[in-house]
């Protein structure tokens, strides 16, 4: 009986010494992580960051302060993982984010080992706040990939990191947005095979045997709408000097640097497709490149308008390929044409989305390849004689009247102010709608959500939408931020800023709108100003200017 006491005493010690030593590491681990939450700054908060990042929850940039985007990705994990969803992270939720986190790394089969998680350490790799040239070159990459940076600007943002992750995840590699040696041979590897199937499909029917002083030499890849650089405006410059190029020289390619490379090609001879390969390139800067306004003959076997059947002139007229952005003499005399037959547009030598929605009606009616770009077939048809002229009975599409989007509008009291990252992206998705009204021109539209960053990235949702957005910015493009009115897919309204510039990519076919335009919203400035510098805050400076005008209210932060 007493050996039994003593044994069971004995298990009891060691119970309790066990329960002891677990309650202490539980107590341990309890202890081991301060609360992170809005305001804090660090190293704490930087791993927080890119731990975020490396699951896919983007806080807006790896800075090591703790904003609202930072504080819209914690909510964002802490939903996911069933968490109490206040944006403070915890001992809770960082236990189980460097969790996840360190489930993520062994399960990768190939890891970067050029980078860290935390910082990179080679002097080749690239990292959030980096900028220049090896930046502007992995941005082109990724863009070729359709890894879109949001945009190539020679920065590495939040944007080019997200896309990094992308890459790195699509890949199997160590998803830390850091571009380290591996990573980068692998991207650059992945993007010349690309280019050079691009470049052999294209520039395949382009003279090999290029005469001139310059050559390809200087050329060091193609480009294509969306590029920026200096190569670009070394190529804007160019065709500007031949005649083709009227707009400002600005280094961005765009839909009329493309025209204009169009048009060079057409004339030269060259597979038509408005990339500069390196036969494009290399006849542009040879002494024989045709300039816009000498005679030659077009060569029907070679030149095309894009990937549409509008690929031929007649006789030996030769036709410059215009499309959005194109400017000029020549769009004027497009636009004298399709009003004289009855079109709705406005003769101001700008291809805008009017000017777009005119050709597009133009084409459905005369039984031509529908794609809004005035190309050789487009105008040869237009200037032939016997162009069928504007029928509303058979097109109704993009002709909208006086009434057509006029609305009330919500009243002013009812529209609030909501916070990007907290209060409106986490409520919508890509591929939902919103509603649009203007207050200066009681004009009210829809667009669909197309991607969701440091903005809502959108489209028009129809041709009519896209009418409709271009009266109430008075028939003109441009970057300019106009107050609005945005109604959520909640049914609340909040106030925004947004352009109606179409660039880049865009998911509509059909709504007369080459691209998508950005939609901002209410930001903190110093989140805006580490992340979105330039035009992010110009936009909130709007935003917060309008929200005076309409409540007496200043908005501080």
């Amino acid at each position: 009986m007493m050996i039994g006491s003593r044994r069971l005493a004995s298990r009891l010690t060691a119970l309790v010494l066990t329960l002891t030593m677990l309650f202490a590491s539980e107590a341990l681990a309890a202890t081991r992580y301060s609360t992170l939450e809005f305001g804090s700054r660090g190293s704490d908060v930087l791993a927080l960051q890119k731990a975020l990042l490396a699951l896919g929850f983007d806080p807006s940039g790896t800075d090591g302060k703790f904003g609202r985007g930072t504080e819209s990705a914690v909510i964002l994990y802490q939903t996911s993982k069933g968490l109490t969803a206040d944006g403070k992270a915890g001992t809770q939720t960082l236990t189980a984010l460097y969790a996840d986190v360190a489930d993520s790394d062994s399960s990768s089969s190939s890891t970067d080992t050029t980078t860290t998680t935390t910082t990179a350490t080679n002097p080749n790799t690239l990292q959030y706040g980096d900028s220049g040239d090896r930046v502007t070159e992995l941005q082109t990459a990724l863009t070729k990939l359709g890894y879109d940076p949001n945009g190539v600007d020679g920065r590495f943002g939040a944007g080019t990191q997200k896309a990094v992750i992308a890459f790195q995840k699509a890949n199997k590699l160590t998803a830390d947005g850091l571009a380290g040696t591996k990573t980068q041979n692998l991207l650059y590897s992945l993007a010349s095979a690309a280019d050079s199937s691009s470049s052999s499909s294209s520039d395949a029917t382009e003279d090999s045997s290029s005469s001139g002083s310059s050559s390809s030499s200087g050329f060091t890849r193609t480009l294509r709408k969306g590029y920026t650089g200096s190569d670009v405006s070394g190529v804007q410059t160019q065709l500007s000097s031949l005649g083709y190029y009227t707009s400002t020289i600005d280094g961005v390619y765009g839909s009329g640097t493309m025209a204009a490379v169009s048009a060079f090609q057409k004339k030269n001879n060259l597979s038509v497709d408005g990339l500069v390969g390196s036969k494009t390139y290399a006849k542009l800067y040879s002494s024989s490149a045709v300039a816009s306004g000498s005679s030659t003959t077009t060569d029907s076997s070679s030149s095309s308008d894009s990937s549409s059947s509008d690929s031929s002139s007649s006789g030996t007229t030769t036709y410059a390929s215009l499309s959005y952005g194109s400017s000029g003499d020549e769009v004027k005399a497009l636009q004298k044409a399709l009003k004289n037959l009855g079109y709705n547009v406005v003769v101001d030598g700008d291809y805008g989305s009017l000017t777009q929605s005119a050709i597009t009606a133009f084409q459905k009616l005369n039984g031509l390849t529908v794609d809004g770009v005035a190309g050789a077939l487009t105008q040869a048809t237009l200037y032939g004689g016997s162009a069928v002229a504007y029928d509303s009975s058979a097109d109704t599409s993009t002709i909208i009247t006086d009434d057509t989007g006029k609305a009330t509008g919500p009243s002013v009291s009812s529209v609030k102010c909501l916070y990007w990252y907290t209060e409106v992206k986490p409520t919508i998705k890509s591929g939902q709608q919103i509603t649009i009204f203007d207050p200066a021109t009681s004009l009210q539209w829809t667009l669909r959500l197309y991607s969701l960053g440091h903005h809502a990235d959108s489209e028009p949702l129809t041709a009519t939408d896209t009418a409709i957005m271009y009266k109430a910015f008075g028939y003109t493009n441009t970057w300019t931020p106009k107050p609005v009115y945005v109604k959520l897919p909640s049914g609340v309204w909040t106030l925004a800023t947004m352009h109606n510039v179409p660039h880049l990519s865009g998911s509509i076919q059909d709504n007369d709108f080459n691209g998508h335009l950005c939609v901002h919203f209410l930001r903190t400035l110093e989140e805006c100003a580490a992340n979105d510098p330039d035009y992010g805050i110009t936009h909130q400076k709007a935003i917060r200017k309008k929200w005076k005008e309409m409540t007496g209210i200043d908005i501080t932060d």
